[in-house]
C-alpha cells in the first residue's frame, strides 16, 4: 500500500516556511525533564575531561584488512555523543563552561572525510576497492549510510541549541555547519539515487524510514528555502511509501523487535516530522498498515526488556516508552498506549546521537507514571508467519511459547524457519541464541559460516548432517494457526535442501495451558540420522528416568526412540555474557 499516494498528499502548499516550523509542537511548552537533564550534564562533564579521540585512516582501513568495524565506529561514535551532550549541556547551562570542548569536537566532525562508516563504503560506489572514500573534488556527491544521516541529524542538534554559544567564540563553526550538512545530506538526496530510497525497485528496510527521518530532521531546522523543504519532503513522502509498501499487512517486521526500533519507529519519526512540519496538513495517522506497523512490539514482547529475538536481534531490547505512548494515541491504539506505559517501569530514558529527533522529544516529554498492563494470550502474524502465545495475560507469570515459519531469504535471516522458543515467568528456557558481533562476514557471502546463522545451531533438526538452506527458495509451506489451544503447524520439506531426502516435515508447536508440545511428523526417502537441536542457556541434566531438567526447573520430556546427547561449547565471536550471563552455550542433541 501506498500510504502518502492513497491520500494524494503532496508537499507542495503544504510545508511550512522556516521560520514558522515548530518541532514537538504536540508537547505544549517545552521545558526539559529535570532527571534526564541532569543526567545529560553530568555525562557532558565526564566529556570535558575526555581527549576527542583520533579517527585515523588506518583505522578505516581496518575493515578492509581484517574485517574489524567495531574500533572505527566505537570512536566515530564517542565523537557523536560528546557532540550532543555538551551541546544539550551547554542549552541547559548557558554558562559557557562546555562551548569551547564542543566547539573542537564539532569541527573534528567536518573535518572528517566522509561520515560513511568503512563497514557500509561498498553500498554507495565511493571507493570500496580502495579502502578510503574519494571524497575531494568541487562536484563530488558524498555517500549517504545511516550514520551519515544520523551524524546530520546529531550536527543539527548541536546547531539548534548551542548556535548562540558557539557564536559568542566564532560564527565560522555554525556557517561551516550549515555548508557541510547541506553539501553532504541535502544535496545527494536530492541529486542521487541510493538504494535504500527503493527508487531502483529494490526492497528496502530500516534503512529507509531511518536517514530519512534524520534527513527530515535536518531539513526542518537547517533549511531555510521554502523549495528545498518542499522537494525534501516530496520526496521523502515518496521513498517512505516504498518502504511502507514492502511491509506485509500485519505490520510484521522480517528484521526482529531490536530493528523494529529503527523500522517502525523510525517510520513514526518521520510521520510526526512530517506533521511538524506540516502544520498536520501531512498525516497518515489513521492508516491501519501504520497502526500494525506499531503493534507489532507488543506482540514481540515476552516480558519486561525481554523480546522475541528471531533474525539478527539480541534477547533484550529497550523500544522508547515515550514513543510507544504517543504512537498508540496518535494512530488509535489503546493497547499501544497501555504498553507503552508498562514499558516506563523498566527505564524511560532515551537519548541517541543515532535517533536526535525521538532524543529530544523524550527529554522534553514529562515523566511517565508506569502502570501494569495485561498482555494478549495470543498473537497471530499470518503475513510474517510468526505465533507467540502465553498461558496468561500476566507476563511475569506465564508459560511463553513463540514459533516462526517464513523463508530463509527474509532480512537478516538466521536460516531459522521452523525456529521456536520457550520463556517461564518471563524467563528463558528454550532459546534463540541470537546474533554475534557484526563484522565484515556477517553481511558477506560467507554470513553462514557463522554458527549462530545455521539452523543447526537453532531449535531445529538436521537430517543426515544436512541443515536448512539460504534464499527465499528455503521456506514454510501449509501454515495452519490454531486459536482456541493455541497451535501453529507448518511443512518445512521446502526449508531444506533436496539432499536432506525430506518427503514430509511437518512441524507443530502448541501451547495446552502451562505445557509446550513440539510434535514433528518426518517422512524421508532413506533411513538416516535425524539430529534434533535445542539450545539452553543453562547446563541441562540428563536424568535416569528419561527426561532432561532445564532452566527455571522445568523438564523435557522426548521420545523414547531418540538418543540425548548434551553439548557444551564456546560461543565464539558472540557476547553471551551480556545476553545470557554465561559464557558458554548448550545444546540438547535428541538423535
Amino acid at each position: 500500500m501506498r500510504a502518502f499516494a492513497s491520500k494524494n498528499l503532496h508537499a507542495k502548499g503544504k510545508v511550512l516556511e522556516y521560520s514558522e516550523c515548530r518541532l514537538f509542537a504536540d508537547l505544549g511548552e517545552l521545558t526539559p525533564n529535570p532527571k534526564r537533564i541532569a543526567r545529560i550534564v553530568a555525562k557532558a562533564e565526564e566529556f570535558l575531561n575526555t581527549d576527542i579521540p583520533l579517527l585515523p585512516a588506518s583505522v578505516y582501513r581496518e575493515y578492509f584488512v581484517n574485517g574489524n568495524r567495531s574500533n572505527y565506529q566505537s570512536i566515530y561514535f564517542r565523537r557523536r555523543d560528546m557532540a550532543v551532550y555538551l551541546a544539550m549541556a551547554e542549552y541547559y547551562e548557558k554558562k559557557g563552561r562546555f562551548s569551547e570542548k564542543l566547539m573542537d569536537v564539532v569541527w573534528a566532525i567536518m573535518e572528517e572525510s566522509s561520515w560513511v562508516i568503512p563497514a557500509h563504503l561498498y553500498l554507495h560506489n565511493v571507493g570500496f576497492e580502495y579502502t578510503l572514500p574519494p571524497v575531494f573534488g568541487n562536484n563530488y556527491n558524498h555517500g549517504i549510510d545511516l550514520f551519515a544521516a544520523a551524524t546530520a541529524g546529531a550536527l543539527t542538534c548541536v546547531y539548534h541549541y548551542a548556535k548562540d554559544a558557539l557564536d559568542a567564540i566564532t560564527p565560522i563553526i555554525c556557517e561551516k555547519l550549515e555548508y557541510e550538512l547541506h553539501q553532504r545530506i541535502v544535496r545527494p538526496y536530492l541529486e542521487s539515487p541510493f538504494w535504500w530510497t527503493g527508487d531502483s525497485g529494490r526492497s528496502v528496510n530500516n534503512w529507509n524510514p531511518w536517514i530519512i527521518s534524520n534527513i527530515l530532521h535536518q531539513t526542518a531546522w537547517m533549511e531555510k528555502s521554502l523549495y528545498i523543504r518542499e522537494k525534501v519532503v516530496e520526496k521523502a513522502m515518496f521513498h517512505l511509501d516504498n518502504f511502507i509498501n514492502g511491509y506485509p499487512p500485519d505490520g510484521g517486521c522480517d528484521e526482529g523487535p531490536s530493528y523494529w526500533g529503527a523500522a517502525g519507529a523510525s517510520l513514526f519519526d518521520c510521520l510526526e516530522l512530517l506533521e511538524d512540519m506540516s502544520g498536520g496538513k501531512i498525516s497518515i495517522y489513521d492508516t491501519e498498515i501504520v497502526k500494525n506497523i506499531g503493534e507489532y512490539i507488543f506482540k514481540m514482547n515476552i516480558d519486561g526488556s525481554r523480546f522475541v529475538n528471531f533474525a539478527d536481534c539480541p534477547p533484550r531490547t529497550s523500544p522508547t516508552p515515550t514513543l510507544l505512548i504517543r504512537y498508540g494515541e496518535k494512530c488509535n491504539s489503546p493497547f499501544l498506549v497501555s504498553f507503552g506505559k508498562k514499558q516506563a517501569t523498566f527505564g524511560e530514558f532515551f537519548f541517541s546521537q543515532s535517533h536526535m529527533y525521538r532524543s529530544l522529544k523524550s527529554l522534553f516529554t514529562p515523566e511517565t507514571e508506569a502502570e501494569k498492563c495485561p498482555m494478549p494470550t495470543l498473537s497471530i502474524l499470518p503475513d510474517l508467519k510468526v505465533m507467540t502465545a502465553r498461558s496468561t495475560p500476566d507476563s511475569a507469570r506465564s508459560t511463553f511459547l513463540a514459533i516462526k515459519g517464513g523463508s530463509n531469504g527474509e532480512q537478516h535471516n538466521h536460516n531459522d524457519v521452523g525456529n521456536f522458543m520457550v520463556y517461564y515467568d518471563g524467563k528463558p528456557v528454550i532459546i534463540d541464541t541470537g546474533v554475534g558481533e557484526y563484522t565484515r562476514q556477517t553481511f558477506s557471502p560467507q554470513r553462514y559460516e557463522l554458527w549462530f546463522m545455521q539452523s543447526g545451531y537453532h531449535n531445529l533438526p538436521s537430517f543426515g548432517g544436512v541443515d536448512e538452506r539460504a534464499g527465499s527458495i528455503y521456506r514454510s509451506t501449509d501454515e495452519q494457526f490454531e486459536e482456541g489451544i493455541p497451535s501453529y503447524a507448518m511443512q518445512l520439506k521446502e526449508a531444506y535442501p533436496e539432499a536432506a531426502g525430506i518427503v514430509s516435515y511437518v512441524r507443530r508447536g502448541t501451547l495446552d495451558g502451562e505445557k509446550v508440545i513440539i510434535t514433528d511428523t518426518v517422512e524421508l526417502t532413506e533411513e538416516k540420522e535425524i539430529d534434533f537441536h535445542l539450545m539452553s542457556h543453562v547446563a541441562p541434566v540428563l536424568n535416569d528416568n528419561g527426561t532432561i531438567s532445564l532452566a527455571e526447573g522445568k523438564v523435557l520430556t522426548y521420545d523414547p526412540a531418540t538418543t540425548p546427547e548434551i553439548e557444551e561449547f564456546a560461543p565464539v565471536g558472540m557476547n553471551t555474557k551480556g545476553s545470557w550471563e554465561t559464557e558458554t552455550l548448550w545444546r540438547i542433541h535428541l538423535r
